[in-house]
């Protein structure tokens, strides 16, 4: 009886995971749980099926040899015959009557990175019914069991990429016969400039005002007001390194490499000792 219990346990926790592989087939393709998954739990669902009914119902086999043919003859009765129907059966029914399908995978390249790897945003593919979206991961996409019929034809994406756009036309030629397919994007025009706050005080901790601030050789300058604060868009994203000098007087007081950002202000402290 224990063993009754504990076979049909299995039996049912297989069956309940395949269930799930055919009913939620869709979400599990989108996190990657496809493929072999099925035939990993195909064997023990077999084995359980077959042990369950072994309980009550003996295994039977015999085969018979004949000496006219190189082969004999195999009879097989009881619970062995279910654990070769469940698994043969298993591997000949996700191909019975299949529509060929292929994978496509893309590469998302940025024109101002092209050896950076994007690792955030989706890209949301438009064919059939209902567009695929699917999570950028070390730069690249993977879009599985794609209908045989689009292969040599183009198809609608939208990458949905912080600061970036595409480069090209939203249109690409896929093909099952290509690795991979390159989608170019490039920054949008908006995260190209950066609004930066700051200010600039002098060793005694006194505002400096009326200093000259020159953001990569002329690419942006402004004045700070009497209180030494200055706010100015310089056109460069958010993150980048640049030169930065600072006039009073018709002096260099500061000539250094510092970070553009519209969220941490840059604050400075010059000596203005001659």
């Amino acid at each position: 009886m224990n063993w009754i219990w504990i076979s049909g346990g299995a039996f049912l926790l297989s069956l309940l995971a395949a269930g799930i592989l055919i009913f939620f087939g869709k979400q599990l393709a989108d996190l990657g749980i496809t493929g072999n998954i099925y035939y990993i739990i195909l064997i023990p669902l077999g084995f359980s099926s077959a042990a369950f009914l072994a309980g009550a119902m003996k295994s039977y086999a015999s085969f018979t040899s004949n000496e006219n043919i190189t082969y004999g003859k195999l009879q097989l009765t009881g619970p062995i015959v279910i654990f070769a129907l469940v698994v043969g059966g298993g591997f000949i029914m996700p191909n019975y009557n299949k529509k060929e399908q292929f994978d496509l995978k893309m590469r998302i390249v940025a024109d101002n990175q092209p050896l950076q790897a994007l690792n955030e945003g989706t890209v949301t593919l438009y064919i059939g019914k209902e567009p695929k979206t699917v999570n950028i991961h070390d730069g690249e996409v993977a879009f599985y069991n794609i209908p045989e019929q689009y292969h040599n034809r183009k198809v609608r994406i939208v990458p949905s990429i912080r600061n970036y756009q595409l480069a090209d036309s939203n249109e690409v030629l896929i093909s099952k016969n290509e690795d991979y397919v390159d989608i170019h994007v490039r920054r949008t025009q908006e995260s190209m400039s950066t609004l930066v706050r700051g200010s600039v005080l002098d060793q005694k901790n006194m505002a400096v005002g009326n200093a000259f601030l020159d953001f990569s050789s002329g690419l942006a300058t402004c004045y700070t007001d009497p209180n030494g604060n200055f706010s100015l868009t310089v056109p460069l994203p958010s993150g980048e390194k640049t030169q930065l000098k600072i006039v009073t007087d018709g002096i260099t007081r500061f000539d250094e490499v510092v970070t553009i950002s519209s969220t941490i202000p840059i604050d400075l402290r010059i000596d203005k000792t001659p």
